[in-house]
């Protein structure tokens, strides 16, 4: 089983601006096991990127849900093809809310980046600039799905781009092959980038992440959890760092449960 904590918290620099907390996030845990994480953050000059955002969460999770209740992929081929099946619900949703509400695609423009972590596998899918990290059972922390790089500094791929759908960034690994064994999994928005990862190779920053997973890991009250994992995020000391909306999800295997 899995211990789950998860936050999103405005921006210092959404905050001054009176401008709504832009980012989004989702999870669940399935009856058979398989792990759901889907990220989202809007883009800062589009003026409804908070709802293409929670559109493309709640569309993509609910998607893959129904999809892995039905059947689990056994081969990467099989999970190639779910990924991009779950973008493409996830981008026409974005572009159903721009229909309804009269207004151009580029308004609800957001990144997603989702994740599938089953006792077999662990599959990432992204469109911008989140981050996915893995902690091994050997303590080992792997930069399992780094933010996307553009042609040019600063930019960023959403998934309102016409070749969304051909350019997205999957990963599929296998657990005791192409990856050892997972005992924890952190998903994040951008926000947090300069934070958690070095800037020019990615690598995890373990300071950063070790004290986080293991308090995913051993937290007695789930409620209180949220509420520190909430605070963290809002702290002057990470506000410090970084001015921009923040989504943590953190992912700890709980041994008995």
């Amino acid at each position: 089983m899995w211990n789950l904590l998860s936050a999103s918290v405005i921006g210092t620099s959404h905050a001054r601006n009176n401008t709504p907390c832009q980012d989004a996030h989702r999870w669940t845990l399935m009856e058979n096991g398989a792990l759901l994480i889907a990220t989202a953050d809007g883009a800062g000059t589009a003026e409804r990127s908070q709802a293409g955002a929670t559109g493309a969460v709640e569309v993509s999770i609910a998607f893959l849900e129904g999809a892995l209740t039905a059947l689990i992929p056994d081969d990467a081929s099989g999970w190639e093809r779910l990924l991009t099946e779950a973008f493409k619900q996830a981008r026409a949703a974005v572009f159903a809310l721009a229909d309804a509400e009269g207004l151009p695609a580029r308004s609800f423009a957001c990144t997603l980046t989702l994740v599938i972590a089953t006792d077999e596998w662990l599959v990432t899918g992204q469109i911008g600039d989140g981050v996915v990290v893995a902690q091994t059972l050997s303590g080992e922390l792997i930069t399992v799905a780094p933010p996307q790089r553009g042609e040019y500094a600063n930019e960023t791929h959403f998934l309102i781009a016409d070749d969304a759908l051909t350019n997205f960034d999957g990963r599929i690994y296998r657990q005791h092959e192409t990856i050892e064994t997972l005992t924890a999994l952190a998903v994040m928005t951008d926000g947090l980038l300069r934070l958690a990862l070095d800037v020019v190779d990615h690598r995890p920053h373990a300071p950063f992440f070790n004290p986080l997973l293991n308090f995913a890991a051993n937290h007695p009250d789930p409620k209180e959890a949220r509420d520190q994992l909430h605070a963290f995020l809002a702290s002057p000391r990470v506000n410090a760092r970084t001015d921009d909306d923040k989504t943590l999800v953190l992912a700890a295997r709980v041994d008995g449960q």
